[in-house]
Formats: C-alpha cells, structure tokens, sequence
C-alpha cells in the first residue's frame, strides 16, 4: 500500500469526535457515588460510638482528607488513560504507595485519640467491614474505568488499579466513620483489605471490556 492509498482510506473512515474534557473535569462524574459513599454507612447504621471522643477533624476531617485523596487518584487514573500522558515508574509508585500511606496514618492518629478495642467475634467484624467497604466502592470503580476506557488507555489495567485505589478510599472515608473499632490491626486488615480489593477489582475489570466507550 502506497502512502496515497493509506492517506486515502484512512481520509474515508476519518470522523470527528467531539474532544474528551480534562481529566479533573470528567473525574467529577463520579461526584454523586462519592458523596453516597461517605454518607450511607453513617446515616443507615450510626456514626461510631467514639466520634465525640475523637473530634471533627479525626471523624469528617480526616475522611473528607481521604475523600480528596480518592478524587486526585481517579484523575490521575483518567490522565493515565489518556494515550501519551502515561506515568512514569516513580510517578506510579507515588501514587499506589501515598494512599495506602495515608490510610495508615489516619489509622494510626485517629487511634491515638481514641481506639475501641475488639473483643470476642473480631473475625466477624472484620469481614463485614472489608465485605461492606469493598461494596460500596464498586460503583465508583466501574464508573471511572467506563471514563478511563472512553481514552482509549494504552495501559488500561494500570489506569484502572489507580481508579480502584481512589474508589476505596472514598469508600472507606464513609466506612471509618461508622465503624465503632478503631483499633489498628482491625482497621489496617478489614478497611485497607477493602481499599486493595477495590484496586484489585478496578485493575482486572478492563480486561473485562471488549472495546472502548465513545
């Protein structure tokens, strides 16, 4: 094929398509997700026992912190989609290792204020907070990964694990403030163990989409 032919035919396929918005403008679609994320689990079941005791800031603070955290992952998710604006290794580590960072120091301050140890049945606690936390950070995952694929990532399983990782984040900024234990091994087993299957989840379900969404 000559360059003419191949100028030729891909001048009779060619259609316009309307530009994709920036990556924190369309991160903002999953505004509504999010909100439900942070506010169903206190309003449905309670707001933890020790809330007084530890304050606005260690309650709605530090998980709005994490909600922040959570918006910043899926745009750089969505950038990572974008062909030719993919993360560098450094970059990658940076944003894979800083949220899980951050989960353990919020764990780790929030107990220092305040921390109601588990008795009896911790098991039990601990699957229904990593069951509940990773469920609700579902749609978020498969909405941004919707977002993502509409980019047409070149490395769509890495822009989904980042995707997951800010889907269980704002997950688990709603979780934190109704679960009653603050107790580090619980919160760093059950509710960081639902953030890593939130990621885990987002990174395999592009291999689940057949082809990209315009």
């Amino acid at each position: 094929m000559t360059f003419g032919e191949l100028r030729a035919r891909v001048a009779a396929d060619y259609t316009v398509v309307r530009p994709l918005p920036s990556p924190a403008v369309r991160a903002l679609a999953v505004t509504p997700f999010a909100i439900l994320a942070l506010l169903a689990a206190p309003t449905y079941f309670n707001v933890r026992a020790d809330a007084t005791a530890l304050g606005w800031f260690f309650t709605w603070g530090a998980s709005l912190v994490q909600v922040a955290a959570g918006f910043a992952l899926i745009t750089a998710a969505l950038r990572e989609s974008v062909p030719g604006r993919s993360w560098t290794p450094a970059q990658l580590a940076m944003w894979i290792i800083a949220p899980l960072l951050l989960v353990i120091a919020v764990t780790f301050a929030s107990a220092s204020v305040s921390a109601l140890p588990l008795g009896q049945g911790w098991w039990i606690v601990g699957l229904v907070c990593l069951g509940g936390s990773a469920a609700m950070a579902l749609p978020i995952v498969a909405l941004a990964n919707v977002l993502a694929m509409r980019a047409y990532p070149t490395r769509p399983v890495i822009a989904g694990l980042l995707a997951g990782l800010g889907a269980g984040l704002m997950a688990d900024a709603g979780w934190r403030i109704f679960c009653h234990y603050g107790e580090p091994a619980h919160v760093l087993s059950a509710h960081l163990g639902g953030v890593i299957i939130a990621a885990a989840a987002g990174a395999a379900l592009p291999l689940t989409l057949k082809k990209p969404f315009r």
